[in-house]
């Protein structure tokens, strides 16, 4: 929710005041346009009509973390570094539009979080093509703090692929319908999908290298219904992915599936999100492969890790905004994200996941202070919960992780 607000006031069309003279003054045929002063001090261009315009921005953003356990570079001491600079463009020409987000990481990675191009087919319609969000669940960010949770490492979360969308939206109902014959490159990805131990990057382990599973002709379909009564403003919603799971070894066709329920409420200025995931994988991997579990891995600023194929996520956000007058803290948002993976196979314990926070709005700097605490989570633990999403057999295993993370960012 934070990155969808942040997002809105970047990219969403500036409010515009129609002026007319005075009926006593001589009229005019044309209603004057204004610009509204932007929320962010990002680049901004508009025609006389608004019928083409072009907007540039991003973020410059830092980490101060710490991490409880030893073998975590941010442990002895903890320490700033670089997180993210990041480039948004959008704009539009008559009916024809355009989106992208480009970001430089850490580590020398960078990540395309979406970039397409889109036509308004009507006033309630349109279609993308290119690597536009997949349509599945809360949208595009599962929860509240800057720290992601446990969807998001599934996979359901911030995750694009190469095709096309198209989106229809009228009296409170929204349907999206995507189709992507291929995933994103995985030295470009911003989220984590299923990957081939031969592309991805940071693989460190040599039992990953029977993995090599791809999903391909991916189908989505996600349609949700808005309600909304005096202050309440609500959504309710289910989701639907398959695919097939193309091996490069064997060159066979396993199957994927996924589907869920989501929901929103929001009765100001609280704030609750919460979705079930449902997901499956039937992999056709080569004599040896471990076909119970599934490699997954992106542009290799985290290391490739291993998800249980069948599972069930959960998630419950909420959050609460209090309005504040500190010079130029304007407001501040209170949150607490939880989720959870259950798992199918036996052995394997639940994953769990915890942040507690605080979202500051000093605009155009925004801060977000996390405290984690994690249970058989791999981004928790690293090499000592290795295992964590999957058989929980190792050393760090059925272990509380704790890390607490203070993201500053300047968006422009």
């Amino acid at each position: 929710m934070r990155k969808v607000f942040i997002a809105f006031l970047l990219f969403s069309p500036m409010s515009y005041a129609n002026t007319l003279t005075p009926a006593s003054e001589k009229p005019v045929t044309k209603p004057e346009v204004k610009k509204s002063s932007p929320a962010f001090p990002h680049l901004h261009w508009q025609n006389e009509d608004n019928n083409k315009n072009i907007d540039i921005g991003g973020a410059l953003r830092a980490n101060y973390r710490y991490e409880d356990w030893g073998s975590s570079n941010y442990r002895n001491p903890p320490h700033l570094r670089f997180d993210a600079f990041r480039i948004d463009a959008n704009g539009n020409y008559n009916d024809a539009f355009f989106d992208s987000g480009f970001w430089f990481q850490d580590r020398r990675k960078y990540a395309i979080d979406r970039a397409y191009v889109g036509y308004h087919l009507s006033g309630n319609s349109d279609l993308q093509l290119g690597a536009p969000f997949k349509p599945f669940g809360l949208q595009p960010y599962p929860q509240f703090g800057w720290s992601y949770g446990i969807p998001f490492y599934l996979g359901f979360g911030v995750n694009n692929g190469l095709g096309a969308k198209y989106q229809f939206h009228d009296h409170g109902w929204a349907l999206d319908a995507a189709y992507f014959p291929r995933m994103m490159p995985a030295g470009v990805r911003y989220a984590p999908e299923v990957g081939n131990f031969d592309d991805l990057k940071n693989t460190n382990y040599g039992s990953q290298h029977l993995q090599t599973n791809e999903k391909r002709d991916q189908v989505n379909l996600r349609l949700a219904r808005e309600f909304h009564q005096g202050d309440w403003n609500n959504e309710l919603g289910g989701s639907l992915a398959v695919s097939r799971l193309y091996n490069h070894d064997t060159g066979d066709n396993g199957t994927y599936w996924a589907t869920g329920l989501h929901a929103l409420v929001n009765y100001e200025p609280w704030h609750l999100s919460t979705q079930i995931i449902r997901y499956s994988y039937d992999a056709k991997g080569p004599e040896g492969a471990n076909n119970s579990v599934i490699l997954m891995g992106g542009n290799g600023l985290t290391p490739a890790y291993l998800i249980p194929a069948q599972a069930t996520t959960a998630s419950i956000n909420l959050a609460r905004d209090v309005e504040v007058a500190w010079g130029a803290v304007k407001k501040l948002r209170f949150y607490n994200d939880y989720s959870v993976l259950w798992k199918d196979k036996d052995g394997g314990s639940d994953s769990k996941m915890n942040t507690l926070g605080v979202q500051v709005f000093a605009l155009p700097v925004m801060v977000w202070v996390d405290l984690t605490w994690a249970q058989n989570a791999n981004p928790w633990g690293g090499a000592e919960n290795a295992t964590g999403w999957t058989s929980a057999q190792s050393s760090g295993s059925n272990k509380w992780y704790f890390r607490t993370n203070l993201n500053i960012g300047y968006y422009f």
